[in-house]
């Protein structure tokens, strides 16, 4: 996904419209989502919830192996009931201006999406983005900002060196699958914290993320074993 990003621009995108896609096709190669924290406790319900190995942290959520995603079923449908926001944005995205706070509207030119004939016009006859993309904006603003307050919480992870990069291996029959590539937050590093950290992980919630991403690990085997599996596509 976002293969070709580029900022929504009237004089380069006039002629363009967009008509919604029938099913997650576009996601069919999507094994990660990065998650807002507002989302982790669905998507905990479904997926492992696990952290990134470097560079900016985030909670993601595990969707495959093998450049698979193993929540689709042949006709490309989700199967789950809740679809990580990173999935229902496609083809959409904020670019930011720079090194400011500001960002513009940008989205995947290669998407299925986007066409010349069919579905609304992006811009209107005034040259303005349509107004249909409002609550695109909306929902790209709210998940935005929530990554941005989700990092400002959890750096406290990197600083307090509770996070270990960790293979976690499962066995079927005689075969052994693995999956790394992740950071998990040890629970026995955790206790050893002293109460003042401690209480404060509970008052802003991070203890909180951390019991459902603790318990997300149920979903682990789920994911190894049916990334193992022949692929079914119709």
């Amino acid at each position: 996904m976002f293969q070709n990003a580029q900022t929504l621009d009237k004089t380069q995108h006039g002629a363009l419209r967009f008509k919604p896609a029938a099913d997650f096709a576009f996601a069919r190669g999507l094994t990660t989502a990065p998650l807002a924290p507002i989302e982790i406790a669905e998507a905990a319900e479904f997926y492992p919830v696990l952290f990134t190995p470097n560079g900016l942290l985030n909670a993601v959520a595990v969707l495959g192996l093998r450049e698979r995603n193993v929540f689709l079923n042949e006709k490309n449908q989700w199967l789950d009931t809740y679809v990580p926001v990173h999935a229902r944005r496609y083809p959409f995205i904020l670019g930011r201006v720079g090194t400011t706070d500001e960002y513009l509207l940008a989205a995947d030119m290669d998407a299925p999406q986007f066409n010349a004939t069919e579905g609304e016009p992006v811009f209107t006859d005034k040259s303005e983005l349509n107004p249909y993309f409002d609550k695109v904006i909306e929902l790209l603003n709210s998940y935005e900002k929530n990554l941005r307050e989700g990092r400002a919480v959890m750096n406290e992870l990197e600083t307090s060196g509770v996070l270990v990069a960790k293979d976690l291996s499962f066995r079927e029959g005689t075969d052994v699958h693995l999956i790394g590539g992740f950071r998990v937050v040890e629970r026995e590093k955790v206790m050893a914290l002293d109460d003042a950290t401690l209480a404060r992980w509970v008052r802003s919630g991070l203890m909180a993320l951390l019991e459902l991403h603790w318990a997300s690990f149920r979903h682990l085997s789920k994911v190894a074993l049916a990334s193992s599996r022949p692929e079914q596509v119709q």
